[in-house]
Parts: C-alpha cells; structure tokens; sequence
C-alpha cells in the first residue's frame, strides 16, 4: 500500500522537518535533514523537530480543497450545461468521481503521510530524554493532530485502515476499521489531548486545549447523526463547545470584516490555524485562497495582469444560492464576503484608471435593461452569473480572503488559513443543542453570531425567533463560506443529496448524486497494494 504499508518513516527521517508550521519559532525552524530517528530523534530538541514535522502536514492536505467544497449547495462551477461546460466531480458524473479520481487519490495519500508523522512522533516519545511535562504536551499536539487527519479521513471515506503505531516494515496487507472504530479512536486521542494541550499555546501555532475541545465538540456532534452514535453525543458537544466559548482567551471580533482584514491574521477569534510566512523560502507552496475563489478579468477592457486583483481562477464559484442567503440591508457579510464592483487598472481605449469596468447589483436589486444599456461598463444581474458567454460568464468572487500586493499569478499566499475559530463553535454549539433538546440555548448561541454580522444599529433585526439545522446550514454558509468544509456539513447534517438538487445550479448535478456519493470511493491504488484486496466502497 501506499502510505499505510510502505510508510514514510523515511519521509519522516529525511524530511525538512519544517517548511513553516508557524508564527515565531514553529515558522523560522531550523531545516533538519538527512538525519535518522536513532542519532537524531532521542532528545528534546529532535523530539521538538519530530512534532514540529507532523505540522507541517496541515499545509499539504488543507491545500486539498475540492472534496471539501466542490459538489455542494454553495459552489458549483461555471458554464452553460447547455454547451457541455461541465465538472465531472462538481456533478457527481460516473467520469469524475471513481477510485482513480486523482484529488481522491491524493487526499488519501497526504492524510496518511500526515497520520504517519503523528504515529512515529507518538510511537517514539516513550523513548526520548526530555522535560516529562513538555513531552506530555508534545504527545498531545501529535494526539490533536492524529485525531484531525483521521476525522477528515472517516467522514470522506468511511471505514478506513486505523493505523496508530509507527510502522517500520513492509506490510502487504490491511483491514478497514468500521467508522465507530475510528470515531472512538480519534475521541481517545482527543480527550487525551484536552488533558494535557495549555490554553495558550508556548508559541503561536501550536495546539492548544481550545482547538482540541472545539475539534471534540465537532467529532461527538458528527458521532451523534450516526447510528452508532447517541443523544447523549449531541450534549457533549455543546458542552465542549460552551467551554471553549466561555474561555477568556477568546471573543468574536467587533466586525466580521476585520477578522479577515490582511495582517490580522493573529487575533482573539482564531482558535487554530495552518500557518504560512513572508519567508518565502519557509512558505512551502503558500497559501492560495486569495486566488481559487473568482473569475478572470484581466481580459476585460481596460484591466491587466497586474497584482491590484491578481489572477483569479474559477476553482470554487459561488452559487447564486450562497448570494441569496444573505439580506443585504442588515447583514455587513454581504459586502465583506463578496467583491462587487472591478475599476479599471490601465487606461486603454475610452476607459481610464478609476473606471467601473464591471458592476454586479445587489442580488435582490436587479438592474433593468435600460439601465445596464446605460451604463459604459458590464453589468452582471444575480440571473446572468456565470450563465452568460456574452458577459464571460462573470460573477462576484468572494473577496474577504484577497492578498494585496501579490505579483499577478502569484498563488502562495503569505495569509493564515483559518481552520477554527470561534463563530464557528458558536455555531457548533447552536447545533448540539438543537439536536440534545434545547432549542432555546441553540437560538442564544446562532443569535451570538447574527448579531455580531449586523449593519450598526441592525442587531436586533439580525435576530432569529426560532431555529432550525437549515437554518444553521444556511448561518454556516453566511459565516463561514470558503472557510469550512461544507461537504461534510451536508453529509453530517443528512442534506447533501437535498441541497445538491435543491441549490447546486448545474442540472448534470441533481441528475447525477446519489446515497453512494455520502462516501468516496476507496483509491485503486490502495486496493491493489494490499494482497488481501481492501475492499471498496458500495456502488463504486
């Protein structure tokens, strides 16, 4: 097998052991190479080095956006399905998403990798020479990150190979654990983590007990949808989520639009982050948010290739459904989130720098015939998003992650991506308290975060009365587009195949979801390593 059986202890040996995991020391770590685990890894320092390597897997599989996002109700892609300008994966097409589906290949591959580095960090600790009180909290880091990439790994594709224990010989064989295996698994690791993790961390980036009681909070709520999972699952969630929300280190900031403000990267509502840096010979491929989330318009009279709007690329579009969600009179993530208006970057022709170039109304005020005809720019109404080949299939990107100040083209991005934070528990919390009974606390926690989106003075218009798990998704969609992984939000919740026929404009994908696409399929790859055939999963 790939990472499973022929594993990566020599990655893990002769690795640069850092490419930036983080702020401060974690970011500017010494590389450390061509060393083995029995000269090198025996004592503090190389025990510091072996943990700090199992970080920098965080860059490698959040890198891995398309099953997270792709195929939901808030991004599609663009294109007519009229003209065949289709996604296969975006569509669930039998084309796009099969065992030999390379970003299901590869997801697989790098959360194993990552796992690897955990267990051989794990495995090791009980043999290393060091502070007892930092290994412990060493161990712990390694814990919270093992727990992570196996929770990525069960909800994508169910029963998987549980490997906890350093591997250092060929195996040729492996058994898929059953998902409530892992789930328990991933709860120990977590539970250990919570023990031992500080609430602040010794330097920023590393875990801490928040992130550890916000990914449990996440983990029993999922558990507690499963049939092997129970009510009682819901009320700890919401438990470890209060917890985390009530700890002083943390507040929702004044505005949502500063959370995203560039060089806010550290504050008070980030609970764990992957971390990049202005090094760039420590940024690894960088951070490309900025640039996977819009469309071209460098072609467009009087625009150019220049770093003012970088190079957009379509990776992940809006749907017109994620627009709609938002009430723009009163809720300032409208305007945060998305970027409506482009001026003009060169003088070319009749237009000037400063120029409007392209302009998309409010999507609940659209512009009439004769107005757009007036107007010495492009247009776009919510009805036309990427449905016009006449207009380059334009529509708003969203914006809050821009980069200012990047070379056109440049996709590594210096900016943190935000893995936690804490609207999001607020929100997680909202849902394990609707699902335990108690709607009234669900309402007090979902309100927390409406309120802090308001427009100044629309707090209590922003207000819900009564809630729902729709109205949660919706709430999710709002705060945390881009940011979280809403594929298995849907999957979690029960509306994936729902909401994909419902709000996912492309026709291809209602015609195509079905139950079997609440799972991917097993790689080929994997299933062809193993003498004993790992088995794959149903209809694929």
């Amino acid at each position: 097998m790939n990472y499973i059986n022929r594993y990566i202890n020599k990655l893990v040996l002769t690795a640069v052991v850092m490419s930036a995991v983080a702020c401060s020391d974690l970011q500017d770590e010494n590389p450390v190479s061509n060393r083995t685990t029995e000269s090198y890894y025996v004592d503090q320092q190389g025990f510091n080095d072996l943990v700090a390597s199992a970080y920098s897997s965080l860059r490698e599989v959040h890198k891995e956006r398309t099953l997270m996002l792709s195929g939901t109700d808030i991004f599609t892609r663009p294109g007519d399905p009229d003209v065949g300008n289709l996604n296969n994966l975006n569509e669930y097409a039998p084309q796009g998403i099969h065992s030999q589906t390379e970003v299901v290949n590869t997801l697989w591959d790098v959360l194993y990798k990552a796992i690897g580095r955990t267990n051989t960090a794990i495995s090791r600790a009980s043999r290393v020479e060091m502070d007892e009180d930092e290994k412990a909290v060493r161990v712990g880091e390694a814990k919270f990150l093992r727990a992570l990439y196996y929770f990525y790994l069960v909800q994508q594709y169910g029963a998987v190979p549980l490997v906890v224990e350093e591997i250092t010989s060929v195996v040729t064989t492996a058994e898929r654990t059953p998902e409530a295996d892992v789930y328990a698994q991933i709860i120990r690791d977590l539970e250990d983590a919570v023990d031992v993790l500080p609430a602040e961390p010794d330097n920023y980036g590393r875990a801490t007990e928040g992130a550890a009681r916000h990914l449990l909070a996440k983990v029993y709520l999922t558990r507690g949808y499963r049939d092997f999972g129970s009510a009682d699952d819901f009320t700890k969630a919401a438990n470890h989520a209060k917890t985390v929300i009530d700890a002083p280190q943390y507040r929702l900031l004044d505005t949502f639009a500063e959370v995203f403000a560039q060089g806010n990267d550290v504050n008070d509502e980030i609970i764990f982050s992957v971390q990049y840096s202005n090094n760039l010979a420590t940024n690894g491929d960088g951070n490309n948010a900025h640039s996977i989330f819009g469309q071209g318009v460098d072609a467009l009279v009087g625009m150019d290739r220049s770093s003012t709007y970088n190079r957009q690329q379509p990776h992940f579009v809006p749907t017109r459904f994620l627009n709609t969600l938002y009430d723009p009179d009163i809720d300032s993530r409208y305007d945060a989130t998305f970027l409506r208006v482009f001026y003009a970057t060169v003088n070319q022709g009749s237009v000037s720098v400063g120029d409007t170039v392209l302009y998309f109304p409010r999507w609940d005020e659209p512009w009439s015939e004769e107005k757009i005809a007036s107007k010495p720019f492009i247009v776009v109404n919510l009805d036309e998003y990427y449905m016009n080949p006449s207009k380059d299939n334009q529509f708003p990107p969203i914006w809050k992650f821009f980069e200012a100040n990047l070379p056109y083209g440049d996709d590594q991005g210096r900016r943190d991506l935000f893995v936690f934070r804490l609207a999001e528990t607020y929100l997680i919390a909202a849902e394990a308290y609707l699902k335990a009974g108690d709607p009234d606390a669900a309402l007090e926690q979902i309100n927390e975060v409406r309120r802090r989106a308001a427009k100044p003075g629309m707090e209590a218009d922003m207000e819900l009365t009564s809630v729902t798990i729709d109205d949660i998704l919706d709430e999710r969609a709002r705060e945390l587009a881009g940011e979280d992984q809403r594929w298995t939000d849907l999957k979690r919740t029960g509306k994936l195949i729902e909401r994909v026929k419902l709000h996912n404009e492309l026709a291809a994908a209602a015609n195509h979801i079905a139950n079997k696409h609440t799972l991917r399929p097993i790689p080929l790859s994997q299933i062809e390593r193993t003498t004993n055939k790992l088995s794959q999963n149903e209809g694929y």
